[in-house]
């Protein structure tokens, strides 16, 4: 609206990652997906296990529950809305969104450099003044502290927003960011902005480097406090308390200097964007997986947590306190297992297996990537029938991703354990995915009956509505994986402790347990009926009713375009069921360990591997779809 000679602007346009290729921009927007969710989940985890767990309430581990919820809040506010428009599109943002956006943004930024200064204080206390710690650091003062780290991000996110806000607008509303930033929405300023940059400069200094210091001071006491430590054990203890600290303030000080301190000759939109990726996006995954990965009290803690969960109230204790076995009463509790796998086999075929199955993973992960990214950008392909393939290709990748990293360490290097929680969360996802795959396969045999036996109403069955309904339905095997693996190792295991399997497979792990299975072994086998029989009868039911169909049909054309439809599914669900059938269901004297590990492969390696490339290959207009993708990317101009 004109006011003027000025237009008041009513809402922006986040230019994003627009002028990258539709397929790049895809596969940042999978990327972008798993680092939110992984983010969310790694810092909720955080939060959740250090107020659980009675060891973890220290006041180190107050604040970084702190951190965390920080952390959670400043991927809310950038990610979502960066989602948005990298899938949909969806790249205007309004007057007051913007404006919230950039408010939470300098809130929640001001707010991490003040608590990283806290939390160095309290390593600084903890080892140069270790008696008094307890006192110093007390409930009260820990409270006062945190207080201290949020407050200062209100009245700098209050200034600098309203400030900036209170501008006139003209020209152009596009901002050349995937988020609003302060620099290039103050490049849409018609007015003279000369003392609000003074006040930024001077902002940015008191909030980015007074903490800056204030670290810098205290791990410099740290450092010369260790180095008068006598022994060299009390010297790693020390440098082993401050370290995941450390690490996570060099990740976000070197992300944050090189976007805002380096000069503008050298600092362009794009590479600006790149950086802004490094400490919005990246550094609050990477600060959970810091603190899990590099601190035995809260990898300890998250075990405690799992076998809490699990009903094993007393059972966990670490693994440096105990050794790999846990004594419990007169027998020993089982705290990790070795797999394995192909040991028995010389190291030249061991070799000959790791290429092999590398070359596997990469062309399962690379096609079924292809398959999601194609099916998504290209126009003609926006039917039910690559809605469920998409669904099925990521399913794929998630079932490759639970297996074949870990084989490939147990061939190459002779990695043989995992741990007792590794196990667990590896046969959990295997349930989930082979259930989920199970009833994906139904799901799109009744897309295909419908195609078939009723074209005219196919576009009304088959709405988004139901396709969602549907997809959603097939991807239920959150209770039969919760259920199956809660109660597996709810069993007691004791004396041997080897898999004799390259994963953690339910009988294999079952024949490791030391109780009575009987009232288990009917709730499996009622579980594989509904989850494999049931989902296999709908299939068998519609491909009957699908034949009958096409043999009705009176060209010979007709027969053939019938065919051809559901050709490939067909396929696909005679490979992954023929296999499962002779790995679950032969004989249990016809069926040798090294036997059921080649059949087990089948569909666990190959059948991943062969879908994509049956699809592509037995359907044109994937081929179409996939040359029409490579020729873009080579020339768009001519497209």
């Amino acid at each position: 609206m004109a006011e003027g000679n000025w237009t008041r602007v009513s809402e922006f346009i986040l230019m994003s990652f627009s002028s990258l290729p539709a397929e790049i921009q895809s596969l940042l927007f999978l990327t972008f997906l798993i680092v939110y969710l992984v983010t969310l989940l790694g810092n909720s985890l955080i939060i959740l296990v250090t107020l659980a767990d009675p060891m973890l309430h220290s006041p180190m581990y107050f604040f970084l529950r702190n951190l965390s919820f920080l952390e959670i809040g400043f991927n809310l506010v950038i990610v979502p809305k960066m989602l948005g428009t990298l899938i949909a599109q969806d790249t205007t943002i309004s007057f007051l969104g913007c404006a919230t956006q950039m408010y939470f943004f300098f809130f929640f930024g001001v707010s991490e450099c003040f608590l990283l200064a806290t939390m160095a204080y309290d390593r600084y206390v903890a080892i140069c003044n270790p008696l008094h710690y307890p006192v110093i650091m007390n409930p009260w003062t820990r409270a006062k502290l945190a207080i201290a780290s949020w407050f200062p991000g209100i009245p700098m996110a209050t200034v600098q927003t309203t400030w900036l806000f209170s501008f006139p607008f003209c020209g152009t509303n596009k901002v050349n960011h995937f988020f609003c930033d302060s620099p290039p929405v103050l490049r849409l300023v018609c007015a003279d902005t000369a003392l609000f940059e003074i006040y930024a400069i001077v902002g940015t200094i008191l909030v980015v480097m007074i903490p800056c210091l204030l670290i810098l001071c205290s791990y410099t006491c740290i450092i010369a406090a260790i180095l008068k430590i006598p022994s060299a054990k009390g010297k790693h203890k020390a440098f082993s308390t401050c370290s995941s600290h450390l690490l996570v303030v060099s990740l976000f000080y070197v992300s944050l200097s090189l976007i805002y301190f380096r000069p503008k000759s050298n600092n362009s939109p794009e590479s600006k964007k790149v950086l802004s990726l490094s400490y919005t996006v990246m550094t609050p995954i990477l600060n959970p997986i810091i603190y899990s990965l590099r601190n035995n009290e809260v990898k300890n803690a998250l075990g405690r947590t799992f076998y809490k969960a699990l009903g094993l109230r007393d059972l966990w204790m670490p693994n440096e306190i105990l050794g790999r076995k846990i004594t419990w009463g007169n027998g020993i509790i089982v705290n990790e297992f070795l797999l394995v796998g192909f040991s028995a086999l010389s190291s030249e075929l061991q070799a000959l297996l790791f290429l092999l199955f590398l070359i596997i993973y990469l062309v399962t992960l690379m096609g079924n990537v292809l398959i999601i990214l194609v099916t998504t950008e290209d126009s003609a392909l926006q039917s039910p029938m690559y809605f469920f393939l998409r669904n099925l290709s990521f399913l794929e990748i998630g079932f490759n991703l639970v297996f074949l990293p870990k084989v490939l360490g147990t061939v190459i290097i002779q990695d043989t354990t995992i741990s007792f929680l590794g196990c667990a969360t590896q046969m959990y996802f295997f349930f989930f995915f082979g259930a989920a795959e199970c009833c994906l396969l139904a799901t799109m045999t009744y897309d295909h009956y419908v195609a078939i036996c009723d074209p005219l109403r196919y576009p009304v069955i088959m709405g988004h509505r139901a396709c969602a309904q549907l997809a959603a339905a097939s991807f239920s095997g959150f209770p039969l994986a919760t259920v199956q693996t809660t109660w597996i190792f709810s069993f007691l295991f004791s004396g041997p402790n080897k898999v004799n399997h390259f994963f953690c497979d339910n009988l294999p792990v079952i024949a490791l347990g030391c109780a009575n299975i009987s009232l288990f072994e009917p709730e499996a086998l009622t579980a594989t009926v509904l989850f494999i029989f049931f989902p296999f009868l709908l299939i068998l039911g519609s491909y009957v009713c699908i034949l009958s169909t096409i043999f009705r049909m009176p060209s010979a054309k007709g027969k053939c375009k019938g065919f051809s439809t559901c050709s490939s599914h067909f396929l696909v669900v005679s490979l992954f069921y023929s296999t499962a059938i002779l790995t679950y269901f032969r004989l249990q004297s016809s069926t040798s360990p090294v036997s059921k590990k080649l059949l087990s492969l089948s569909y666990r390696v190959v059948t991943p591997m062969l879908n994509p490339i049956i699809y592509s290959l037995r359907n044109s207009e994937v081929k179409t779809a996939l040359r029409w993708t490579i020729r873009r990317t080579q020339d768009p101009q001519k497209l």
